[in-house]
């Protein structure tokens, strides 16, 4: 599985410590200066859009973190 259109991501910015909070495929809207705040704030986020929300490290790799889709919208 992978992040669709909409999904909130939550990413590392750079090397730094903070993390960025975007809507995906967008850049960062949010700047976090910590993971946990990061991780709340997509799921909150996410929430509220009714997407899913996801996690990457490694701009490779992906975990969701929070599933607030209606899946009954889903197409055939």
């Amino acid at each position: 599985m992978r992040p669709r259109d909409g999904d909130v991501l939550v990413s590392r910015v750079a090397e730094r410590v903070e993390h960025g909070v975007s809507i995906v495929p967008g850049r960062a809207e949010l700047v976090c200066p910590t993971h946990d705040t990061a991780i709340a704030r997509a799921q909150e986020l996410a929430r509220q859009r009714h997407v899913d929300a996801w996690l990457t490290e490694d701009h490779i790799h992906v975990l969701k973190i929070g599933s607030y889709r209606d899946d009954s919208e889903m197409p055939d």
